[in-house]
């Protein structure tokens, strides 16, 4: 594999993995350094193996059926209706996604000192310029120096914190507080418009890219290794940056938030955290757009431009009204969307399954479908996910 090959290949599964690190996933990140400290780290580290797993196998199924989507390879394989099972039920939650990550750009903009009613608008302009380029190859461009503010921010952020001397970095408990917080760490590892990303980005890509399919498998493993594991640093570094700050403050109080980092890390860290949260909410409401967007329009076999665009107003002019319509109450808002996608390592499982299936089919696979060592490693982590999802209701 030449550095060659690679920079032409480079691109869906880092995008995707660094998606991971979405408005919610700081949000839970702060969360665990408030009431923590280091002692979640293993936790987060851990779960660098079930987000690569999954990640895997979905990008796996894109570089070896090139040009066709999630949606599209169940549509075929199976029906519209089983397609749609699997995507509408995506579609249906990301509209609550959608008002995580406005929430989120709105208070990363706060804490630049930029109100909601000019963030808001001036980034969903910028959402919709990017979806206007329309072609794949383009939007990436776009992607890639966000993806790379908010590994930046947030790795400088915890520099700027700096190491605690002793703190412990393990801790486990069966009381329900840490049990929740263990289970929404694991509920938010994987979320359902990433899979159907992942799969339709790189097959969208590949296509273009005139190498062999083994290298192409090859490299998309590769990939989503590298971004499984700096994506959880990144939940580290989060972690690690706010451990020290007060269970009692809110995350969503940039007064709060911004007095308390720069008593623990200076005067420019909470400019640089606000500049992390953006690109992390930003970045996440972009791919989610274009995953659920896909998968739904895939599984209806009407991949159109302006159907595509019709989806992604549906949802997204919406969310964005609901955020502006409650910038004196973020807590409430995102308190009530967290509530629903609780019930999002529920719907992964529907296309996870389907996954485990298709993964394995030697007709559609050819010499690249898993083994049964993997298949078994496999469905262990789709029932290690759903185990954290039921976790978070109970």
């Amino acid at each position: 594999m030449s550095i060659r090959e690679i920079v032409r290949l480079f691109g869906p599964a880092w995008i995707v993995m660094m998606a991971d690190v979405d408005a919610a996933s700081v949000l839970t990140g702060v969360a665990n350094g408030q009431e923590y400290g280091y002692r979640l780290i293993w936790l987060l580290l851990l779960l660098a193996f079930p987000l690569y797993v999954i990640q895997e196998a979905a990008g796996r199924l894109g570089a070896v059926n090139n040009g066709k989507g999630l949606g599209e390879i169940i549509r075929e394989r199976y029906s519209v209706k089983i397609s749609l099972l699997a995507s509408l039920s995506m579609f249906m939650v990301d509209v609550f996604t959608y008002i995580v990550e406005y929430v989120g750009i709105a208070v990363g903009g706060l804490v630049l000192g930029v109100p909601p009613y000019i963030t808001l608008p001036i980034f969903f302009i910028f959402h919709l310029i990017i979806i206007l380029t329309r072609k794949y190859d383009k939007i990436e461009k776009f992607l890639i120096p966000i993806s790379l503010i908010l590994l930046v921010a947030f790795m400088l952020e915890a520099i700027l914190r700096g190491i605690i001397p002793g703190e412990n970095v393990f801790y486990f408990s069966l009381s329900k507080s840490f049990t929740f917080l263990v289970a929404a760490n694991i509920g938010a590892v994987v979320m359902p418009f990433m899979i159907f990303y992942q799969t339709s980005a790189t097959a969208y890509k590949y296509q273009d890219v005139a190498s062999p399919i083994e290298t192409k498998v090859k490299w998309s493993s590769i990939e989503t290794f590298i971004g499984a594991i700096v994506s959880e640093l990144v939940m580290v570094a989060i972690e690690m940056a706010t451990t020290g700050i007060s269970p009692s403050v809110d995350p969503l109080n940039y007064k709060e938030m911004s007095y308390s980092l720069s008593l623990i890390s200076g005067p420019i860290s909470p400019y640089i955290f606000g500049i992390g949260l953006i690109s992390a909410a930003f970045l996440a409401l972009i791919v989610e757009s274009l995953g659920s967007a896909w998968g739904t329009l895939e599984a209806l076999g009407k991949n159109s431009f302006s159907n595509f665009l019709l989806l992604y107003i549906s949802e997204s002019i919406p969310s964005l009204a609901i955020t502006l319509l409650f910038t004196n109450n973020y807590d409430n808002v995102i308190n009530f969307a967290l509530t629903l996608m609780s019930i999002a390592p529920f719907i992964v499982i529907i296309p996870s399954v389907l996954i485990g299936i298709l993964i394995k089919d030697k007709n559609l696979m050819m010499n690249y479908k898993y083994g049964r060592t993997r298949m078994i490693i496999y469905w262990i982590t789709v029932i290690i996910i759903l185990t954290g999802g039921i976790l978070a209701i109970i």
